[in-house]
């Protein structure tokens, strides 16, 4: 049984409300078949499809799918409440409909850290949601800034899972598509940030998964190490009270978009393999994501032991979904 941790669904409600509060974000469009689509960052949105997902995952042999809508968090404002609580019940309609298929992560208001643990109450204990939704950087605002620790506090103590997907640096300046190159950057700076401030001492109970093998990290966290191993190359920054590497092997990395063998054993040395969890970031029909990643997982040589945790019991474990 295949867990696919990191797979989107937008509701169309969702588009047509974020077209028409933030009308410079998405540009709304209709495919062949005249469904719509609404194109972001350059990239084509289909609006959720829950039957045909169903077949796409039939057909990859994928049997649940956790659910998430990053989008949402590319604008935080007065508007996030109502767009949050809108993605969060439809995604729960669409898992109460098919309730061993399908499985949602919480989208939070972070516009208002009361609101938005207010949601996360709501999306977590009267929706059934599996976990929580970030961003890389939450409206260009990163999670390491003391603002977000009352919500590290309460997914600290709830022992809920986190899941961060990339979103593009409020810093990226380039006529390259963000999610081609800002994406994993971002992902590698804002884990960075977390780690270096010190997530894990403050909050030792925190479950943190990265997007796309973590981004770059797996493959710069030997030079980060000195900052800690040698400060003084890094006069001026802060130093971080423990050996970076030895806290990001608290991190869970997915292996979405990540078919290279030397980034999957670079991910795999920095966090083990009962860390890496199967994820394959689909959303777009036409892109065989599902089967290449598979055919990646299944052509690494792995025991079976090893690819039944990636596939299956690291996600089940993380999410709770045994029992």
């Amino acid at each position: 049984m295949k867990i696919d941790f990191h797979a989107h669904a937008f509701p169309s409600e969702f588009f047509e409300a974020l077209a028409r509060l933030h009308p410079d974000m998405i540009r709304l469009e209709h495919d062949a078949d005249g469904r719509l689509v609404a194109v972001w960052s350059g990239t084509p949105l289909p609006a959720w499809d829950h039957s045909a997902r169903l077949a796409d995952m039939d057909r990859a042999g994928v049997a649940i799918e956790i659910l998430s809508n990053p989008p949402l968090y590319s604008r935080v404002d007065e508007h996030a409440p109502e767009l949050c609580r809108m993605v969060n019940d439809a995604l729960a309609a669409s898992c109460r409909r098919a309730p061993d298929r399908f499985k949602a992560f919480a989208h939070l208001p972070f516009n208002n850290l009361n609101s938005a643990l207010q949601e996360m109450r709501r999306a977590l204990d009267e929706l059934g949601c599996a976990g929580v939704l970030i961003t890389s950087n939450v409206g260009g605002r990163y999670l390491d800034a003391p603002e977000f620790n009352p919500f590290w506090e309460e997914v600290n103590r709830r022992q809920v899972c986190v899941f961060m997907h990339p979103s593009s640096s409020p810093f990226y300046r380039d006529d390259q598509p963000g999610t081609l190159l800002s994406f994993p950057f971002d992902t590698t700076l804002a884990a960075h940030k977390l780690v270096c401030g010190g997530l894990f001492e403050r909050f030792p109970d925190v479950v943190l998964v990265l997007a796309h093998l973590g981004g770059t990290l797996p493959y710069l966290a030997r030079r980060i190490d000195i900052a800690y191993d040698c400060p003084e190359f890094y006069a001026g920054s802060l130093q971080p009270r423990q050996r970076p590497s030895q806290e990001m092997r608290r991190l869970y990395l997915d292996t979405a978009l990540g078919w290279n063998r030397g980034a999957f054993e670079c991910a795999r040395e920095l966090v083990g393999i009962d860390h890496i969890v199967f994820g394959t970031d689909y959303f777009l029909r036409t892109a065989p994501f599902m089967d290449w990643t598979s055919a990646f997982v299944d052509g690494l040589g792995l025991k079976a032991a090893d690819r039944e945790l990636i596939y299956r019991g690291t996600a089940a474990r993380i999410l709770k979904l045994e029992g």
